[in-house]
């Protein structure tokens, strides 16, 4: 629900935003996706209740800034992505694939 508050308020006062999409390649399904500002403690799970298919995408905006990603697959297995720029005239893809996962 955050993210579709800050979403309805970057519409709404023109904050210029980046647009993120991540691309499922695992072959699995992906639990959770979570976004913060680089260094921040405070993650956000995009995509809330749902599920995202293999094979699917999620796209949503941020507003300008440092991110970290997060992402957490159906055997538990987790992708990161750090210390990302994000601008408002970027688009930022990416195509999560099994040889992005995380190493214990």
């Amino acid at each position: 629900m955050k993210h579709a508050v800050l979403l309805i308020l970057i519409l709404v006062i023109g904050v210029p935003a980046a647009t993120v999409e991540i691309k499922n390649g695992t072959g699995l399904e992906l639990y959770f996706i979570w976004i913060t500002e680089a260094g921040r403690e405070k993650w956000v799970d995009m995509l809330s209740m749902s599920v995202l298919l293999p094979d699917s995408s999620l796209v949503f905006q941020v507003t300008r800034g440092w991110y970290d990603l997060r992402i957490q697959d159906s055997e538990w297995g987790s992708y990161t992505l750090q210390r990302i720029p994000l601008s408002e005239c970027n688009h930022f893809i990416w195509v999560v694939e099994p040889i992005h996962r995380d190493t214990p």
